[in-house]
């Protein structure tokens, strides 16, 4: 939830202030994280949501890889 709206502060003024933005990967990374662990979560972690955080790590830094260098986002 901080990282939602910490994002969508500085996504704003981004947008407000006119300025360039290169960084798509790794804001939609940040995105499915946060969903991921939000329907995971529901109101409590427990033991095995942490496990799943820890898994969720590798693979989002591996889908930054594949969307920077594969799909050609940047």
């Amino acid at each position: 939830m901080g990282n939602i709206l910490s994002l969508s502060v500085f996504l704003g003024l981004i947008y407000f202030r006119q300025l360039t933005w290169d960084f798509a990967s790794e804001v939609l990374v940040i995105l499915i994280v946060c969903i991921l662990m939000g329907v995971f979560t529901c109101t409590t972690f427990r033991l095995w949501t942490s496990l799943m955080a820890f898994l969720i790590y590798p693979l989002s830094l591996v889908l930054v890889y594949v969307l920077d260098y594969y799909l050609g986002w940047s």
